[in-house]
């Protein structure tokens, strides 16, 4: 008998989840629908709603370097049977702006060097891909600003295609928002503000890019400088993307239930959670 699966709660690590026989609740049946999307796209959901383990997911997809462990990884999910010609075809910048803190004064130098970080890591997972004189002279390069441009280049060069994925798009600018006001916010999302120049960068180097974040407040200021994204969090398609709808929930119930892990009546316990969730998530297609 295979063993009883965990509840992966605090996981944001799609292989961990998986490798450490966790229960997930399969959304890779939305891969195709966003293939069919814009290529360049915004989410946005409140927090909890498991926003970093789908981008974790989206990314162990998508990853060249994890183009091998697509069975060991999806093998037990709806994509593993429907797999798109997408699949294990980019090299993956994984960027996540939580992880960016500080006083105001250091924030773009902070921002930098978070990217610098990240795109070293970049290269170092794709080294094969790369000669050794590009290597050495990215590696050696001080600023993410200058190691970004130097990708765009060398990929382009190659014809290798490029995907950005953002966790947390908005989390540091929320901050700055909510604790040094408008007029410092202002001055990082408008006109020749370091996060309006970050994003201008992205335009046109990445083929594809996938952000998600709490609010659109962010994205309305970075319009300007990022004028190609789409945002998808109002369409009906997606709906069900994160969260847990209310069969995904009587499902994991019932799996615990048939494994001698839960006791009592499912249903009751659907009626019972009921209360603590809004009027929108009364509804039968949704729980959260």
């Amino acid at each position: 008998m295979k063993a009883t699966k965990g509840i992966p709660y605090g996981m944001s690590n799609f292989r961990n989840v998986v490798e450490q026989n966790c229960y997930y609740v399969d959304k890779t049946m939305y891969l195709p629908l966003l293939e069919d999307q814009a290529h360049y796209l915004i989410f946005t959901r409140p927090r909890r709603f498991g926003k970093s383990l789908f981008l974790d997911m989206l990314r162990s997809y998508y990853d060249l370097s994890q183009k091998n462990n697509f069975q060991k990884l999806f093998g037990e999910l709806w994509i593993g049977k429907n797999p798109t010609p997408l699949q294990g075809k980019y090299q993956m910048l994984y960027l996540d702006f939580s992880k960016i803190g500080g006083s105001i004064d250091e924030l773009s130098q902070k921002f930098d060097a978070y990217s610098a970080v990240q795109l070293d890591e970049l290269l170092m997972r794709y080294r094969e891909y790369y000669d050794d004189e590009f290597v050495a002279r990215f590696l050696s390069t001080k600023t993410g600003l200058d190691k970004l441009h130097m990708l765009d280049d060398e990929a382009r060069r190659l014809r290798y295609p490029l995907y950005l994925i953002i966790d947390e798009y908005d989390n540091f600018t929320n901050v700055v928002l909510n604790e040094q006001g408008n007029e410092i916010y202002h001055a990082i999302t408008h006109a020749s503000g370091f996060y309006r120049d970050a994003f201008k960068n992205y335009k046109g180097m990445f083929d594809r890019i996938f952000m998600t974040g709490v609010s659109p407040v962010t994205l309305d200021d970075l319009t300007s400088g990022f004028n190609i994204g789409w945002n998808i969090s109002t369409s009906p398609f997606f709906n069900g993307m994160l969260g847990f709808s209310k069969e995904d929930v009587r499902a994991m119930l019932r799996y615990y239930q048939e494994a001698g892990k839960l006791q009592g009546d499912v249903e009751d316990m659907i009626q019972e959670m009921k209360p603590w969730y809004d009027n929108y998530c009364f509804a039968e297609e949704s729980l959260d």
